[in-house]
């Protein structure tokens, strides 16, 4: 199987940091009107990423045709090289010659949290979708980028019958509750954390039968808990794999994401696919860095079989 995924959303350097201590220790309730933190950290990985880029990098491994739709800036060479590398078609690309491609730096501490600063760069403007993109997919993911290309781009996979995952993620802060209802209608698939579907149901006033009214399918992921896959018809609670080490977990969700998808693309029954995404996340968070990680589709099943205790369905071709 070698479908072919449209996959929207940033395409960023990262820059990323460990804590050792909790950042909530460091926080007087008192003074958060007037915070001056500094933070002591003992590494820093570079490495590409955002979360187009991410999503792209593990579809590419499990085998799919992944498309990156997104603008970029002028340094932006050296991850294209990257991703062609690895099998990422990089020709829809906009590169802006004027800014610099999207920058994130990330701290995250012994729990988990995380803090990030992102520079937009060339992605503060949209992407100019070319006529071209409206046909020859099997799927299309709509990944935290641009807000207005997250309002545009589910009305064209909509008009053109192309099933996509809405994944407002860290844009849900700038997108209106109108947006986030717009961008889930019709939607094969509907996926964010628990943090952020309390957020979306806070700005839509929906709650989980609403949004089924859009969506086809939707997922709560939930860390080290594992995730909640519901339709109209069920609702599974899917355990997590487990990781040989808790290294970093930036990245996880666009791992998911990528691991969902060819799971759903593959036929298998959701709780698998899950499963499988969950699975695939576990690759990222044992590496420093999003796009560091390597396995091959054996691998994946011979580690499926061992976190499941069963084996993983043929692949359709």
């Amino acid at each position: 199987m070698n479908p072919r995924i449209f996959v929207s959303g940033s395409l960023a350097y990262d820059r990323i940091m460990n804590f050792a201590g909790l950042f909530g220790e460091h926080f007087l309730p008192e003074k958060s009107h007037d915070i001056n933190v500094s933070f002591t950290v003992r590494d820093v990985n570079e490495s590409f990423g955002g979360t187009a880029g991410n999503i792209a990098y593990s579809l590419a491994l499990l085998g799919a045709k992944p498309v990156v739709l997104a603008r970029v800036g002028h340094d932006f060479a050296p991850y294209r090289a990257w991703l062609t590398e690895r099998g990422v078609d990089t020709h829809m690309l906009e590169v802006d010659d004027a800014l610099r491609t999207a920058f994130a730096t990330i701290m995250t501490d012994r729990k988990d949290n995380q803090i990030t600063a992102f520079y937009p760069g060339a992605m503060e403007k949209a992407f100019t979708v070319p006529e071209r993109i409206l046909g020859g997919a099997d799927f299309a993911i709509v990944a935290p980028g641009n807000p207005e290309d997250m309002r545009r781009l589910p009305e064209y996979f909509r008009a053109n019958d192309i099933p996509f995952m809405y994944d407002p993620g860290q844009q849900i802060t700038a997108l209106s509750g109108d947006d986030l209802e717009k961008g889930m209608r019709r939607a094969k698939v509907f996926i964010v954390n628990d943090y952020e579907m309390a957020m979306v149901k806070e700005k839509t006033k929906l709650d989980e039968k609403g949004i089924l009214e859009h969506a086809e399918i939707v997922i709560t992921t939930v860390g080290e808990k594992g995730s909640r896959i519901v339709t109209k018809d069920a609702a599974i609670e899917v355990p997590p794999a487990k990781p040989e080490n808790a290294n970093d977990p930036t990245g996880a969700g666009d791992a998911y994401r990528a691991g969902f998808v060819w799971g759903l693309l593959s036929g298998w029954p959701l709780a698998i696919a899950g499963k499988f995404g969950g699975l695939v996340a576990c690759y990222t968070i044992e590496r420093a860095g999003t796009q560091t990680h390597a396995f091959t589709f054996d691998e994946v099943q011979s580690r499926y079989r061992e976190n499941y205790k069963e084996n993983l369905p043929l692949v359709k071709k």
